[in-house]
């Protein structure tokens, strides 16, 4: 992994979550659109369930630390959002990604109300959330129509691509000597 692809990682679940609460949750009001959610499905629609699964579980648990409600709920949803997206993926169209990514935000959201619900946070109801599911939904797509592709031109560049393991070991091998 190159020090470039570490600091995206970091940097981009920092900056989706400043973005949520600057702009994307004051224009949404009342429904629940993520963009943190909607970047760790798309990271996994273009580098596959492990990198999903890494960021999702990074990035959950970050926003879990930022809020009021117990640690856990977001990460392990949003871990099952990088897994389930990173193994559905359909590389030929943004528009098949995007669906994909709306449908399992939206389940992850849920799943982590229900998780909320479980342990007893304050102020959650899981009706508000399959209430609000389908509008969510339609905000998570319009989100990953415009996250999809810039993700996928990123995570392209030479900078950023991920090197195959062949090449890592090779490079490895003649640094040795």
């Amino acid at each position: 992994m190159t020090r470039a692809r570490v600091a995206a990682a970091l940097a981009g679940p920092f900056t989706a979550m400043l973005l949520q609460g600057a702009l994307v949750a004051p224009l949404t009001m009342w429904v629940p659109v993520s963009l943190p959610a909607v970047l760790v499905a798309a990271v996994a629609l273009v580098d596959g369930p492990a990198t999903g699964m890494s960021l999702g579980f990074s990035a959950g648990l970050l926003a879990d630390l930022g809020s009021s409600h117990p640690a856990g709920a977001l990460a392990l949803s949003w871990l099952g959002l990088g897994l389930v997206c990173g193994v559905a993926r359909d590389r030929r169209s943004v528009r098949g990604d995007t669906t994909i990514a709306a449908v399992a935000c939206v389940l992850a959201a849920v799943f982590a109300t229900l998780l909320l619900s479980v342990v007893h946070a304050r102020g959650v109801e899981v009706w508000l959330s399959v209430r609000g599911a389908v509008p969510a939904g339609l905000g998570d797509a319009l989100l990953a129509l415009a996250v999809i592709p810039v993700v996928r031109r990123l995570l392209s560049t030479d900078v950023l691509r991920a090197r195959p393991a062949l090449d890592a070991e090779l490079e490895l091998r003649a640094a040795r000597g």
